[in-house]
């Protein structure tokens, strides 16, 4: 995870004059993507994404570093990848981190490009890596996810989940992708389908395709951005960030506009009062949106949020979380070789510490392994079991009595008695009806 660093931009409108529309109209509709995706660029793309982020994690969860991951990533050709992934915190409660989920999914999704980039004839789009990703993740946990890729002229991608991005051109929100949540507060999310049957699949996400300009900020973030940033407020903070510190590179406008985000959502998160996305969405749904607080203020905050709430009818307070920004400049790629220079360096260092996650997750998923396989055994010896049990009966079944009718027409009751003790089974009742049951016998049981 990017630490913060000291960011000065232009002064912010006040929260509370913040417009409220959490998903602005778009120009372009997300659609499926013609499987033009992620094909090799043999040549110079002629849009390139100059990327970077920031991230704030839970206060409950610094010592980790929060449950979110994100990863970018530019060649000299230009171009460029964003990922961002959202671990599940629920799992939390058996032991698991989701983060470490998270950060080798991202791992995995980039590394599926990467072999992806080597084949001239592959035409794996974003959907396809968040597959690679899903299958290659052999760990206990859950994530959304979101993959960006800049092609020519086009950004292509996929998501999965309540993570997302959002186009920024001339201030104003002109793309935003589609939040995925089977019912409120819980969005489709990516598992490991040998520990989790019901999971969500790369084949749900949603592809989007939509057409850039250089001068455009792609931000891409976790829902810990969205539940408490509309995107107005989105636009107008990143749009500031860049202009104050206009001139000094594509690189720095991108890294700026990322941490002052994630600061105003952080903001957002701590204010018991902010009406925030989450927070009208909760409403909505008839969910106390401020009475799900979390953190070390959190029930404070909880009851601040609740008793504004019950003078003013509404459901306020920002909802406490990991907060992942990443936000991509595009520029034109011929112009940019300086700053495409010092974004390889960013992804190279990224790569590094996501190489040592990498490793450090083997061992969790050789215990993974070796639950998963011993899951197989024991439902393989069920299988046989149940099988054998089936076999036997139908044996039994189809075998014939041991006694004819005629034969036991001619057995008297001593006889009768005799042969069902035998048999271990009751002696009491009327001739007939010990007949009856005598005559239920199977031969060879």
């Amino acid at each position: 995870m990017a630490s913060l660093s000291a960011c000065l931009v232009a002064a912010l409108v006040p929260a509370s004059t913040a417009p409220r529309s959490r998903t602005a109209p778009t120009q372009g509709v997300p659609r499926a993507s013609p499987g033009r995706g992620s094909s090799v660029v043999t040549h110079a793309s002629k849009l390139s994404l100059i990327a970077t982020g920031a991230n704030i994690p839970h206060p409950d969860k610094i010592a980790k570093g929060g449950e979110d991951a994100w990863f970018v990533r530019i060649g000299p050709n230009g171009g460029g990848e964003i990922y961002v992934a959202d671990g599940v915190g629920g799992f939390n409660e058996q032991g698991v981190d989701p983060g470490l989920y998270a950060r080798v999914l991202t791992f995995e999704a980039a590394k599926a490009k990467e072999t992806s980039s080597r084949n001239p004839l592959s035409r794996d789009g974003p959907k396809k890596l968040i597959q690679a990703a899903q299958e290659a993740t052999k760990l206990p946990g859950a994530s959304t996810m979101v993959v960006v890729e800049c092609v020519g002229t086009k950004i292509v991608g996929a998501n999965l989940g309540d993570s997302g991005i959002r186009v920024v051109r001339g201030g104003a929100i002109v793309f935003a992708s589609k939040a995925q949540e089977h019912y409120f507060n819980c969005p489709f999310q990516l598992g490991y389908e040998p520990l989790s049957a019901d999971t969500d699949v790369a084949e749900d996400a949603d592809e989007f395709e939509f057409t850039v300009k250089p001068g455009d900020l792609v931000v891409a973030g976790s829902d810990g951005l969205f539940d408490n940033v509309f995107d107005d407020e989105i636009a107008f903070v990143v749009t500031a960030a860049v202009a104050s510190v206009a001139g000094a590179g594509a690189l720095s406008a991108a890294r700026c506009a990322a941490e002052q985000l994630a600061l105003v959502a952080r903001k957002h998160a701590e204010d018991p009062l902010f009406e925030s996305p989450y927070a009208v969405e909760a409403a909505a749904e008839k969910v106390g949106g401020a009475a799900k607080q979390n953190g070390p203020m959190g029930f404070l905050s909880g009851l601040a949020g609740a008793a504004v709430g019950a003078v003013t009818g509404k459901k306020l307070g920002g909802k406490m979380d990991d907060i992942t920004v990443v936000v991509g400049a595009v520029v034109a790629t011929e112009s940019a070789t300086g700053d495409i220079a010092s974004a390889e360096k960013i992804s190279a260092a990224l790569q590094k510490a996501a190489d040592v996650v990498r490793k450090r997750a083997a061992g969790e998923e050789a215990k993974t392994m070796r639950s998963v396989n011993l899951r197989k055994e024991m439902d393989a010896a069920l299988k046989n079991k149940v099988a054998e049990k089936e076999e036997k009966e139908k044996k039994q079944k189809e075998a014939p009595p041991e006694f004819s009718g005629a034969v036991l027409a001619t057995m008297d009751a001593a006889t009768v008695r005799k042969l069902l003790d035998e048999r271990k089974l009751p002696t009491s009742g009327k001739l007939e009806k010990l007949r009856e049951r005598l005559g239920q016998v199977k031969r060879g049981n």
